[in-house]
């Protein structure tokens, strides 16, 4: 196979989380899908082995829906250049989860990244260039599709990179805009409430919005071909939406994903985010100081000794910290891309100011003092 000589090709069957297997594929391959993850891309939780450990444990999936997995914060040095790193996660005969009823002939491929705000980098054009050349030359597939442009699936808000124009597709150019979700949607196979109410631009329709306007419904008894309300949740969805923040929201999300809490996903930034916060801090500061703290979400002098100084430069998940923390309490460090930028700089300026810390633009002790101790 022309796809396993790939440099940039990293061989994971096997490897990642799973529970069970996905059976043999009963039809030819026809379509190669193109997803994206809705992960900001260099953050620490898109990878295969996150979405993989996502699609098992939340989802209940035997294990991660795609076949090819692109991870453009893992780089590769190759003979042509720098590649994104491709995870080859399951074999080809595989019907994995990821487009429904039509899992019998679609392969599935996911770029990591939330390209309604992340740029796409050179070096993952070249991955799916490489990787889309290497599958038309061993007769992998006829078609290119998106996931939106699917059998049922147009509300999605994936995979909005133009995939035409990465893969050298000389048709249109232009992505699908995605419709609007539907009033009723009919379940497809390895649907569950989590993978239909996911971040994926369906009028911000969360689980608990679904299950408020489908009484009885047993999430974890979903058949294929049963109806579910979605008009309505839609409703309650932005009714929600006049009370809460979608960056917190986002907050909330992340810590439950990256740390394995359980925050409810309300927008508000009340205790219990915070002390999330500093949970995510104190594990941080453990494993990439070995400080050896109590994950416990108090301030206590070990903690305090423990701080680090965050400055601007600084990358990862410390800095996401930072931003997240900055944000609760109402200064704005502009994206929570886990990169200490200008933006940063100034709401952590504006913050010192106002706490009548030492305005030195770098996050000390006496800055994480105020963020988590006050």
């Amino acid at each position: 196979m022309n796809f396993t000589k790939l440099p940039q090709l990293v061989d994971m069957r096997g490897k990642l989380k799973s529970k069970g297997t996905y059976s043999k594929r009963t039809k030819t391959i026809t379509h190669r899908v193109w997803h994206h993850s809705l992960t900001k891309k260099h953050l620490g939780g898109s990878d295969a082995a996150s979405f993989a450990d996502y699609h098992v444990n939340t989802l209940g999936w035997p294990g991660v829906g795609y076949t090819f997995i692109i991870e453009p914060k893992n780089l590769i040095n190759t003979p042509n250049g720098k590649r994104a790193r491709i995870v080859y996660a399951h074999d080809i005969d595989l019907r994995t989860y990821h487009v429904g009823n039509s899992n019998q002939f679609a392969l599935g491929i996911c770029v990591a990244g939330d390209y309604r705000y992340d740029t796409m980098d050179d070096a993952t054009i070249a991955s799916i260039a490489d990787l889309h050349s290497a599958l038309v030359k061993d007769n992998i597939g006829k078609n290119d599709t998106s996931h939106n442009e699917m059998p049922d699936y147009s509300w999605k808000a994936c995979c909005v990179y133009d995939y035409r124009k990465l893969i050298k597709w000389q048709g249109s150019t232009t992505p699908v805009t995605p419709s609007p979700a539907p009033d009723t949607y009919t379940i497809q196979e390895g649907d569950t409430l989590w993978s239909i109410a996911h971040k994926d631009g369906a009028g911000g329709v969360t689980v608990d919005d679904l299950l408020k306007v489908n009484p009885g419904i047993n999430p974890a008894k979903l058949q294929i071909g049963q109806k579910i309300n979605f008009g309505n949740a839609k409703e309650v969805a932005e009714s929600d939406k006049q009370s809460s923040d979608a960056t917190i929201q986002s907050i909330q999300k992340t810590l439950n994903y990256r740390y394995g809490f359980n925050l409810v996903v309300d927008g508000i930034p009340g205790d219990k985010t915070k002390v999330a916060l500093l949970k995510a801090l104190q594990t941080e500061l453990n494993k990439q100081f070995n400080k050896k703290l109590v994950v416990d979400g108090k301030w206590g002098s070990k903690t305090n000794a423990a701080i680090v100084t965050v400055k601007k430069g600084a990358k990862g998940n410390l800095t996401w910290i930072l931003q997240a923390a900055l944000y609760t309490e109402g200064y704005n460090p502009g994206t929570l891309d886990s990169n200490f930028r200008n933006d940063t700089e100034l709401a952590l300026f504006k913050f010192q100011k106002a706490r009548k810390i030492t305005p030195d633009k770098k996050a000390g002790k006496a800055t994480f003092t105020e963020l988590f101790a006050a």
